[in-house]
C-alpha cells in the first residue's frame, strides 16, 4: 500500500500592495544615481514579530506606518483593514479554497488602511511578473497605480533612493534566501519560490551589504518563539543573496511615505467596511471580479463550510474524483489536504480576528462597540475548537501536525487508503466531524450578529449588497417585457 506524501502546507504571503490614485509614485531612473561608496541607514523603531506564520505583510506594514508617522501595533492594522474580520470560501466543483482575511486579498485593504491615516502607499512589480499588463489593468479599474521595475539596477536603485528619503523598503522575497537559520526549514524541503514580507532599512555599496528587519523569524520549527536576541531586527544580507530572494519574488515592493495629517476619527470609514466583511458582501471582498459571485465570505462563508464539513459533505465532494486514474490514494490525499488547510486557516484567523476585536474599540473610540463586541465575543470558544499552530510552525511535516482537526483528517484518510471503504473510513469520525461543522456555525453565527449590531449603527447600504443582483435583475425584467411586446404584437389579436 502507497503511503500518503508528505504534504506541504505552507501560509505563504505575496506582496502585491497598490497605491491610491492620484498619488505620484518614486520615479525610477534608467541610469544609476548613486556612488560607489554611497551608503544609507534608518533609526531603529519598534520591532513587530508576526506571531504566526502568514502575517509576515502586517507586521512589516506596522512597521512602516510607524516610519510614516503613523503609531499602530500588529493588532491595530488587522483591525484597521478589516482583514481580521474577513474570510473567503470557495467549493467550485472539484476545487475547495479557504482564505483567511490576512491572505485572501492584500492590496484593497492595505490601500483602505493608508487612505485612512493618510500615507501614500505605493507599489512596484517587476516587469517580469506573468500577466502584468493584465494586473495592472485590473487594479487601475479599481482606482489603484503600480509602477513598473525593470531589472536589477532599477530595483537597487529603488531602495537607494526610498531609504535616502528616510523611509524604508517593503519587499516581498523568496525566504529561502535569507540568512537566518530559522528558514533551514524550508531550504531543507526544497520550499523555494514562497513569498515573505521584509522591510530594508540600510544598504552599503562598498561593502555590498544591505540591512534588513525580518518580522519572520521564530515562526518555524523547534525555535518558534519571540526572537529574543534581536536576530529579525537589524540583520544583514549580502547584495547577491538580496537580489536572488528579491528577484524570484519579482522585485514586488512598496513605499510608505506620509501625506498630510490624518483624520481624528475614522469610525465611519471603518465601520461599514468591517460589517459587510462580516456578513459576507462579495463585492466588497472582490470588487468588480467574478469572485464576488462564486465565492461566499464573511460568516456566508463559515455557514457554508459547516455543510461541507461533514461525513455527508465531504463524501459528496470526493464522489467528484470516482473513477480516476489512483482514486483510492487520491482521494486519501484531498482528505488529509482538506485538514490540513481548515485547521491552519482557521488558526491563523483566530489570531487575526481575536485580536483585531480587541483592538477596534480603542481604534473606532467615539463608536459605543459594546453590542459589537458582545456579539463577536461569541466566536473566540468555536474558534478555539478549531486552533493548532503546529500545520504553520512545522508546514512540511505532516507528523508533527497535533491538533484536533488535523489528526481527525489524518486518521480519516490513512484508513481509507488502507482499506479503500469510503463510508468505514469516515464512520468512526462522525461525531468529531459533527462538532467541527457545529463550531464552524457557531463563528458563523456570531460574526452575523456581530455584523447586524454595526447595521444597527450604520444601516445596510441595499444597492452596495445588492446592487449588481438588482441590476441583473432589472436587466432580465427589461429583456422579458421586451420579448412579451414582441410576442403581443406578432400574435393576431383576439
Amino acid at each position: 500500500m502507497r503511503k500518503l506524501p508528505a504534504l506541504i502546507l505552507v501560509a505563504a504571503l505575496i506582496m502585491l500592495f497598490p497605491v491610491s490614485a492620484g498619488t505620484d509614485t518614486m520615479p525610477i531612473s534608467t541610469e544609476p544615481s548613486y556612488s560607489t561608496s554611497a551608503e544609507g541607514m534608518l533609526p531603529a523603531k519598534s520591532y513587530v514579530w508576526q506571531e504566526i506564520n502568514g502575517l509576515c505583510a502586517w507586521a512589516a506594514i506596522a512597521i512602516a506606518m510607524e516610519y510614516a508617522g503613523v503609531d499602530l501595533n500588529l493588532y491595530d492594522v488587522l483591525a484597521a483593514t478589516s482583514v481580521g474580520f474577513s474570510f473567503a470560501y470557495f467549493h467550485i466543483n472539484d476545487t475547495i479554497l479557504m482564505f483567511p482575511g490576512p491572505l485572501y486579498t492584500q492590496a484593497e485593504p492595505a490601500k483602505f488602511l493608508a487612505d485612512l491615516y493618510e500615507v501614500n502607499f505605493t507599489v512596484y512589480l517587476g516587469s517580469e511578473v506573468p500577466y502584468l499588463d493584465e494586473n495592472v489593468q485590473v487594479w487601475e479599474s479599481e482606482g489603484l497605480t503600480v509602477g513598473v521595475i525593470n531589472g536589477e539596477d532599477e530595483a537597487f536603485d529603488l531602495m537607494r533612493k526610498t531609504i535616502d528619503s528616510g523611509f524604508p523598503l517593503l519587499v516581498s522575497v523568496d525566504p529561502t534566501w535569507l540568512p537566518a537559520s530559522d528558514y533551514d526549514i524550508l531550504r531543507e524541503a526544497d520550499l523555494t519560490g514562497g513569498g515573505h514580507g521584509v522591510l530594508i532599512v540600510g544598504y552599503n555599496d562598498t561593502s555590498g551589504i544591505a540591512t534588513i528587519i525580518d518580522p519572520g523569524v521564530g515562526s518555524f520549527g523547534d525555535d518558534f518563539g519571540y526572537p529574543e536576541d534581536g536576530r529579525g531586527n537589524y540583520t544583514e544580507i549580502t547584495y547577491t543573496a538580496l537580489n536572488s530572494a528579491w528577484s524570484n519574488r519579482y522585485y514586488i515592493s512598496n513605499t510608505f511615505f506620509p501625506i498630510g495629517e490624518a483624520a481624528s476619527s475614522i469610525d465611519d470609514q471603518l465601520g461599514p467596511l468591517i460589517r459587510d466583511k462580516l456578513l459576507g458582501v462579495g463585492t466588497i471582498y472582490s470588487p468588480l471580479s467574478a469572485n464576488a459571485y462564486y465565492g461566499k465570505f464573511g460568516e456566508v462563508a463559515f455557514r457554508t463550510m459547516s455543510t461541507d464539513i461533514t461525513a455527508a459533505g465531504l463524501k459528496s465532494y470526493l464522489s467528484v474524483f470516482d473513477g480516476i486514474a489512483d482514486e483510492q490514494f487520491f482521494k486519501a490525499a484531498v482528505i488529509m489536504i482538506i485538514g490540513l488547510g481548515l485547521e491552519a486557516q482557521v488558526t491563523l484567523q483566530y489570531l487575526s480576528y481575536r485580536t483585531a476585536l480587541a483592538s477596534l474599540p480603542a481604534l473606532m473610540a467615539e463608536t459605543d462597540l459594546s453590542d459589537f463586541v458582545e456579539a463577536g465575543r461569541r466566536a473566540l470558544p468555536y474558534f478555539d475548537q478549531l486552533d493548532d499552530n503546529s500545520t504553520l510552525v512545522y508546514p512540511a511535516n505532516i507528523t508533527r501536525a497535533t491538533g484536533y482537526v488535523a489528526t481527525t483528517f489524518k486518521a480519516i484518510a490513512e484508513a481509507y487508503n488502507s482499506t479503500g471503504d469510503i463510508d468505514g473510513a469516515f464512520a468512526p469520525y462522525e461525531s468529531d466531524l459533527n462538532n467541527m461543522s457545529e463550531a464552524l456555525l457557531g463563528i458563523a453565527d456570531s460574526w452575523r450578529d456581530a455584523g447586524e449590531a454595526l447595521a444597527v449603527i450604520w444601516p445596510n447600504d441595499m444597492l452596495t449588497q445588492y446592487g449588481p443582483v438588482i441590476a441583473f435583475a432589472g436587466g432580465g425584467v427589461v429583456v422579458a417585457i421586451t420579448l412579451l411586446l414582441w410576442w403581443i404584437r406578432k400574435k393576431p389579436s383576439q
